[in-house]
């Protein structure tokens, strides 16, 4: 009984974990969207943004490689506390000139 009692009340934690971490992807364009896009996306949703990365170039034509920070979201992208951990990172890649 004491062990069923401990996964029932596991789950809906690590439940909660898988879905904050995988709204993340939705919620932010990654590949072919330019880095100016997932910026202003990520910011359209109300979340601070902090560029990782060197950027060479105008964000517009760098690429994005990562986004992570967000685990304050639920499963339709929204903030599910808002203005408490609302920063996104935003890591890039710029193509330089040389």
């Amino acid at each position: 009984m004491k062990k069923f009692a401990i996964r029932t009340a596991v789950f809906p934690i690590m439940a909660a974990a898988i879905a904050g971490s995988t709204g993340l992807a939705a919620a932010a364009p990654t590949g072919s969207a330019s880095a100016a896009d997932t910026v202003q996306s990520l910011q359209d949703k109300g979340y601070a943004v902090q560029i990782n990365g060197s950027l060479t170039e105008p964000l517009a034509q760098c690429r994005v490689t990562g986004v992570h920070g967000m685990s304050n979201t639920d499963a339709n992208d929204h903030q599910l506390v808002p203005n408490q951990f609302n920063t996104a990172f935003v890591d890039v890649d710029c193509p330089s000139d040389s």
